[in-house]
């Protein structure tokens, strides 16, 4: 025999019960079918209203809770039996009437004793039944007559052998299908109980464990148990199947598909469950049974659940005293707390506990009750409550045989700045929980779903800066996403021009119009609407040369970005600002990455962080760092004029617009000291010695046309010197130096005649190179040369930099 279960949302209209009954028809084809059945969608919140409507005494407010039960069913019946109108009434109306009569009572009393309340909480599943039992044509049981159970109440507990007996003579001679009301039973005496909110699934269980089921299916909204919380993590996936003792963990800590009681009869008898959706029939569900294999992720899912209160009972009395947690459960076991979850600490200095937050107070008094004499003493320290905490609980039975699942879990957790309260651990190891702030479980969720479960990993991107860089680098990221060898995800959600940014939390469709919503160019929007998205990696890309984008990587941090960047502004400004941006980095354990500040394209930081890494010591480092430069010295070695040269560079789109910007050396400045602050100088800028291409009486003022016919006054002097170069055998190179020195290091930019010898000697034509004389490598220093200028260059640079972020945080 099968037994089918249906909640209140599958049974929610006439619509819903008709679907109900065709699945019901359908599964009856293969052999009889038990159906249990839960009250309409809202009826037993609306029976609870009634109920303390009349305690006090709102005589309005209990007939309007009294008719909308009885519109509720009428109108139910009608729509579907048309053609048979008021065939149910006499039987609704008898439900209606003790309605009634039960508020009248409760109003005279001025509350509700609990069997009243039971009797009331019954109607219903009463009334639903007979709604599904017409439709089907089936026989409609007495759930008072089969679920039998002690005198709890509101809180009964199943009668297991009375209920056997009871289901003995419909396990022998089951009809085609049957109906159960779900949620009530009745004692020994007869009087109505209830199995606690959410106990139609219990119902359920009890009957199928009674009938010896070959399999209970309950029905519900959605398509199964998930990996998480869908509504959290919009990646969580059904999962096809999972253990008896999973789905116990999971039900117990938050997840709402199952009663956390369901499972257990089911699994003292060997009785697979299938979860299913009313609403996609279709669909095969979760199956919950012995035999499910370890998940392949070694953890099969997360769960959550919020409104939580962790308690401290802690002192140096504790320690070696036998009975003290004996003591403190005994005291919430009398206090009828449920103890959601444990943690001690070898020392025996502590215990921590979880208890939901509405019964915190009542734990705290029945503590300090409990130790009055201890704490009077002194040997115990007062009795601590920690309030707006949830637990976050990975499951899985494979967990106990793959290495590192608590470490991906913790490095998860702590990626996306999630602090860990209390930590337990099961010796099972199925289950891991960690206590978490209130507030954190949608980025705690998603990070860790994508860490366990996400088949590539995935980075939020904000591209703030669209001009000549950003553009390319645009198109550089939609080339990535369209490679079937990629291994990092880069969803693109945000992207800004120096007026407007258009955010779309899945994903841009089309970053170039710039029209998908766009809204002005506020950084303070911008994180208003990341956090409201919850990003697991949130990367903000900066190309722009905008100081106040820069001044903002703090708080960009602070909001859980990681910050990749091609703007020189934050690792130049004062070395007070630039040391708090780096330990904010740190401190917040968002990366800071900007390889590209210096050698575009050129992997410079990352080979001088090696080298010091390694145990190097820099003795001295030269370096062509101005790809204009590189370029416009090279034409002079040729003999082209200085004026023609700086022309030619401009054109071909060498320097800025302004090519003083170039010629002044301070670019080449402020790229020698980010280098020289990675190797621990404490500098300004303006303790870099600042030489340019132009001589110092040379008048550069004016404008950029003025400026560009007044260079021929220059030709003569260049082509002197590079002819008097030309016959020492020499070049002219604009060199970045760094020399250490017993004090320190030593910063300046130069035009600097070199030699053959020099390893700058031979770069032109827009290259860069740097060469750093170390320790292990000297006399010949080790030198790292390409073409560092260009849009296309420094685009590669910071797209490499952004797929850094998913392998510092484990993800690649």
């Amino acid at each position: 025999m099968r037994v089918m279960k249906f909640g209140g949302t599958s049974v929610a209209s006439a619509a819903r019960i008709q679907a109900v009954a065709d699945i019901v028809r359908d599964a009856a084809v293969q052999g009889p079918v038990l159906v249990v059945v839960s009250a309409m969608s809202g009826v037993t919140n609306l029976l609870q209203e009634g109920v303390q409507a009349a305690i006090r005494g709102e005589d309005a407010r209990t007939g309007d809770c009294l008719a909308r039960f009885s519109g509720l069913h009428h109108s139910t019946a009608d729509d579907l039996f048309p053609e048979d109108k008021g065939a149910l009434d006499p039987e609704l109306k008898s439900l209606e009437s003790e309605f009634s009569h039960y508020l009248q009572g409760v109003k005279l009393l001025g509350e509700c004793p609990p069997g009243v309340m039971a009797s009331i909480y019954s109607l219903g599943e009463r009334a639903s039944s007979l709604l599904l039992a017409k439709s089907l044509k089936a026989d409609l049981l007495d759930a008072t007559r089969y679920i039998r159970t002690n005198r709890g109440s509101l809180f009964a507990s199943p009668d297991w052998d009375a209920t056997a007996k009871a289901f003995e003579d419909l396990r022998k001679n089951p009809p085609p299908i049957a109906v159960l009301p779900g949620f009530f039973g009745a004692d020994a005496d007869g009087r109505t109980t209830i199995l606690g909110r959410g106990g139609s699934d219990y119902s359920a269980a009890i009957a199928a464990w009674a009938l010896n089921a070959e399999l209970l299916e309950i029905w519900t909204d959605v398509n199964g148990i998930y990996s998480a919380d869908p509504r959290l993590v919009p990646e969580a996936f059904t999962l096809p199947e999972v253990s008896f003792e999973e789905a116990m963990e999971l039900s117990y800590f938050g997840a709402k598909v199952l009663h956390p009681k369901t499972i257990q009869p089911a699994r003292g008898k060997d009785i697979p469950v299938r979860v299913r959706n009313t609403l996609a029939p279709m669909l095969p569900g979760t199956l919950v049974h012995g035999d499910a294999k370890p998940s392949p992720h070694g953890a099969r899912g997360l769960t959550y659940l919020g409104g939580v209160s962790l308690i401290d009972v802690s002192g140096s009395g504790m320690t070696g005293v036998p009975g003290i947690a004996a003591r403190v459960f005994q005291a919430m076991a009398a206090a009828n707390i449920s103890v959601i979850l444990i943690t001690q600490g070898s020392s025996e200095c502590s215990i921590s506990f979880s208890v939901a937050e509405s019964e915190a107070a009542k734990a705290m008094e029945a503590l300090q009750s409990a130790f009055v004499a201890e704490l009077a003493a002194g040997m115990l320290d007062p009795i601590q409550q920690r309030t707006g905490h949830a637990i976050l609980s990975l499951v899985g039975d494979g967990m106990k045989h793959r290495l590192g699942v608590a470490g991906t879990f913790f490095g998860a957790l702590a990626a996306v700045g999630v602090n860990i309260v209390a930590i337990a651990q099961g010796s099972s190891e199925r289950n891991i929980s960690v206590v978490i702030n209130e507030g954190d479980e949608a980025r705690a969720l998603r990070q860790v779903h994508a860490a366990f479960f996400r088949s590539m990993p995935q980075l939020q991107l904000v591209v703030w800066g669209k001009g000549n860089v950003g553009s390319k680098l645009l198109r550089a990221i939609a080339i990535h996403q369209t490679s079937p060898r990629r291994k990092v995800d880069l969803r693109l959600c945000a992207v800004a021009n120096s007026r407007h940014f258009v955010f779309n939390a899945e994903g841009l469709k089309d970053w170039e119009s710039m029209d998908e919503g766009a809204q002005p160019a506020d950084l303070k929007a911008l994180l208003k609407a990341v956090s409201n998205a919850r990003f697991t990696n949130p990367v903000f890309v900066d190309c722009t040369s905008n100081d106040a984008v820069a001044e903002a990587y703090p708080k960009l941090m602070e909001a859980g970005l990681h910050v990749v960047t091609a703007n020189k502004k934050a690792n130049t400004a004062s070395l007070e600002a630039y040391q708090a941006l780096h330990h904010a980095s740190d401190l917040l354990q968002r990366k800071f990455l900007y390889e590209t500040n210096v050698g575009a394209g050129l992997p410079v930081i990352e080979t001088l962080r090696n080298l010091l890494r390694g145990g190097d010591r820099l003795l001295r480092f030269d370096g062509t760092l101005s790809g204009s430069l590189s370029f416009l010295l090279g034409l002079l070695d040729e003999g082209v004029p200085f004026s023609e040269s700086v022309r030619i560079a401009k054109e071909k789109g060498f320097t800025e617009p302004d090519p003083r910007d170039d010629l002044s050396g301070l670019d080449v400045a402020r790229k020698l000291l980010i280098l020289a602050r990675e190797m621990g100088a404490e500098l300004e800028l303006a303790d870099v010695s600042v030489e340019g291409a132009l001589p110092q009486d040379f008048d550069a003022a004016g404008s950029v046309e003025s400026f560009m016919a007044r260079l021929q006054n220059l030709d003569e002097l260049f082509s002197l010197r590079m002819a008097a170069l030309k016959k020492e055998g020499r070049v002219l190179r604009h060199v970045a130096s760094i020399q250490a020195t017993e004090d320190g290091f030593q910063c300046s930019v130069r035009l600097e005649p070199v030699g053959p010898e020099h390893p700058l000697f031979t770069v032109k034509g827009g290259e860069n190179a740097l060469a750093f004389l170390t320790e292990h490598y000297q006399p010949t220093p080790l030198v790292v040369r390409g073409y560092g200028a260009g849009g296309d260059v420094t685009a590669a640079g910071v797209l490499a930099d952004i797929l850094k972020i998913a392998s510092f945080e484990g993800l690649s």
